[in-house]
């Protein structure tokens, strides 16, 4: 089975801090838990790429974004070539769609 290299552009690894310093700041035990459970989902990626769900936002579709839901986050990447690009790591509640475009422009 092949593998892929899982690639964070600046503003997935931007993102990361975020969340980890928005909830370290009230549960650092659950900072971790979650920052866990987001490598584990990016990491599961290497060997099933298309295990992400596709994006149907008609804006979106035609740069084929898939998501991994890791609740209440959602993680964003594209597969090309043999790369998983993680675009961005975001809560559910905000607009991705706004912030996707904004990345791939």
């Amino acid at each position: 089975m092949d593998r892929y290299n899982v690639e964070l552009l600046p503003a997935a690894y931007s993102d990361l801090d975020e969340i980890f310093d928005y909830i370290m700041a009230e549960n650092p035990q659950a900072a971790a838990g979650i920052l866990e459970s987001i490598t584990q989902s990016l990491q599961h990626l290497e060997r099933y790429p298309h295990s992400g769900a596709p994006l149907f936002d008609r804006s979106l579709k035609k740069f084929n974004f898939r998501m991994v839901i890791v609740d209440p986050y959602i993680a964003f990447y594209r597969l090309i070539s043999d790369k998983v690009i993680v675009y961005r790591i975001l809560h559910g509640a905000r607009n991705y769609a706004h912030l996707l475009k904004d990345t791939t422009q």
